[in-house]
């Protein structure tokens, strides 16, 4: 068994303070306009809700979400953690997975614009870690995925794909 969490990105005072001083600016001229347009006020406040709102989800899933992947025997699972919640996003098996391979590489591209059941990004975008991203099989249907583990997960995950395909 190896799980791994991914580190949250650290978020100083000063990227809080410009992050909302950004936003009370946007947000004051977005009703600036609205007024001159002289919509309804209902409107403006609505959709200035849904603006904050949108901003307050961003901010969450950036700062304070992170992930949680796990090798369990062959099972191949990643939890979603906010605060002190844990979800389970994934649970594949790892003979399911038919490609693994670095964002970097050529493959990327061509593999990206494919046409795939479903895509998802489960990664921080950390600096010091690359992204790789899995292609697996589940259900009859192909799947796009972007994660960012460790190299050490990476290799055990490699290790156990070339011991089931002999």
């Amino acid at each position: 068994m190896h799980q791994e969490i991914t580190k949250r990105e650290k978020m100083s005072p000063i990227k809080v303070l410009i992050f909302i001083i950004l936003c009370a600016i946007f947000l004051t001229i977005f009703n600036f306009f609205a007024n001159r347009l002289s919509l309804n006020t209902s409107i403006i406040d609505g959709t200035t809700l849904l603006i904050a709102t949108i901003l307050a989800y961003a901010v969450i899933k950036k700062f304070i979400t992170s992930y949680k992947y796990m090798l369990i025997g062959d099972e191949f699972i990643i939890q979603e953690i906010t605060g002190s919640k844990e979800k389970i996003l994934l649970n594949i098996n790892i003979n399911q997975i038919t490609k693994l391979q670095p964002i970097t590489t050529d493959e990327y591209i061509i593999d990206k614009k494919q046409k795939y059941f479903t895509k998802r990004k489960m990664n921080k975008k950390l600096k010091k870690q690359e992204i790789y991203y899995c292609i697996y099989e589940e259900d009859d249907k192909i799947n796009f995925l972007e994660i960012q583990p460790s190299q050490n997960l990476i290799n055990l995950i490699k290790d156990k794909l070339k011991l089931s395909n002999c």
